[in-house]
């Protein structure tokens, strides 16, 4: 039995050394294929990642950006607003301004009218009770000396 093991043992070296330089350069090749595919796989993952980053980062600045000119615009748009709101704010109290002032003229010529029409209601009532006081009283002396007393009392007041 010890020669059967000592030729068993011969055969297995022969053999592991027969495999061995049978298959060392494929299995060689094949675990630094597999080496070599697992670190491209890795620097593949981390280039991936840092172009996700990078990509990341300048999302971040365009969304900055973004925020940045809205304000901007929100700002811009607030003083087009405080500008607009100013000038129609000045419009309206121009027309105000103007309405006032052509109340007041219209006001100013019904008192005109008013008092040119209370001067010829007064001057005809005037004549009225001059007509009656001359109807009791026939005389023609008498009847001018009472009309140049009354036009001379409307010329001092005015009226006329």
């Amino acid at each position: 039995m010890d020669s059967m093991l000592i030729w068993r043992t011969i055969n297995t070296i022969i053999l592991v050394a027969l495999l061995y330089k049978v298959l060392r350069k494929p299995v060689g090749n094949m675990l630094t294929e597999g080496v070599n595919g697992i670190i491209g796989k890795f620097e593949a993952v981390q280039r991936e990642k840092e172009e996700a980053l990078q990509l990341l980062k300048e999302a971040e600045k365009k969304a900055k950006e973004a925020k940045a000119e809205a304000e901007e615009i929100i700002k811009h748009a607030e003083e087009v607003a405080e500008k607009q709101k100013a000038q129609v704010i000045a419009e309206a109290k121009e027309m105000a301004d103007s309405i006032l002032s052509a109340a007041d003229e219209e006001i100013e010529r019904e008192v005109l009218k008013a008092k040119k029409e209370l001067q010829a209601y007064a001057a005809a009532q005037a004549v009225e009770l001059a007509k009656e006081k001359i109807k009791g009283q026939v005389d023609e002396e008498f009847n001018k000396k009472v009309i140049k007393t009354s036009l001379s009392q409307i010329a001092k007041e005015g009226v006329l």
